[in-house]
């Protein structure tokens, strides 16, 4: 019997590949019953499968080649058809402090791949040589459905991420906005490396990012491939800023995250975008 889903729900990580609590999959447990597991061939994790919401929730692993496999995967499976499915990124990531603060949530409307670039000193910038532009933009109706579901959730706030936003001079409460994510397997922290991902912002056109994250460049390249790029939408709150405070020190404020604050409010709005996709 061949699974169609009416969303398919994409975390990144489980236990199995963080070693914190602040797993992407738990907190979906808690508000669907996921009564069925099904193997799919090329899927690190099973497929849970929630019969009564129709929904379904597969774990991609961590980073763009896990991502793009899994995404594959599934939409060449005659286990389950995506065909009619939304296909949600829900999870954690880095954040421009320009763009938004700690706990907040981006409903993203454009993918950028930050690993396709060109490096000479201390510039980036696009290789210009190739014909393909590595950005995707998302389908705009379904970004303004998301946040239309998301517009009276209700974030959470910690008193951690309220002592870093104070050495940021950050006064602001978490909230949901749309912005750009830019996707690369490095994870980086600090002025320097989120400067030369401004610039590859600037050669695409794009003055600002919102954050940064490991899977989504996979995730759209894959969805792209098999004709499903219209029906996916990608969540992602902020759990740390992507570099330091002014006259901080890098490889000190790395250390600052809200992880668990982080993966709680990326849920609720994939809570709320989710149900109003079912409804």
């Amino acid at each position: 019997m061949t699974l169609a889903p009416a969303v398919v729900i994409l975390p990144a990580f489980t236990n199995a590949e963080y070693t914190g609590d602040a797993s992407e999959v738990a907190h979906w447990h808690d508000r669907y019953d996921f009564d069925r597991e099904v193997e799919i061939p090329g899927c690190k994790h099973e497929l849970l499968y929630a019969s009564e919401s129709d929904i379904a929730l597969v774990p991609t692993g961590i980073g763009k080649s896990e991502a793009a496999t899994t995404v594959a995967a599934l939409a060449a499976s005659d286990r389950v058809a995506l065909n009619e499915a939304t296909t949600l990124t829900v999870g954690i990531a880095g954040c421009n402090p320009a763009a938004g603060t700690l706990g907040s949530v981006f409903i993203t409307d454009r993918v950028i791949d930050g690993d396709i670039k060109l490096r000479i000193g201390d510039t980036t910038r696009r290789m210009q040589w190739l014909v393909d532009e590595y950005v995707w933009d998302l389908d705009t109706d379904l970004v303004d459905r998301a946040i239309g579901a998301a517009q009276d959730v209700a974030l959470a706030d910690s008193e951690r991420a309220q002592a870093i936003r104070d050495d940021y001079d950050d006064s602001r409460s978490p909230s949901v906005d749309t912005g750009v994510t830019v996707c690369g397997d490095e994870v980086y922290h600090g002025t320097t490396a989120a400067t030369q991902v401004s610039q590859l912002c600037d050669w695409y056109g794009i003055t600002e990012f919102a954050t940064t994250e490991m899977e989504d460049a996979g995730t759209v390249t894959a969805l792209e491939r098999f004709g499903l790029l219209d029906q996916y939408v990608s969540i992602r709150a902020a759990a740390n800023f992507d570099r330091e405070p002014s006259g901080g020190d890098p490889s000190e404020s790395i250390e600052r995250d809200v992880f668990e604050l982080g993966t709680e409010n990326a849920v609720r709005v994939g809570h709320a975008v989710v149900q109003e996709l079912i409804a």
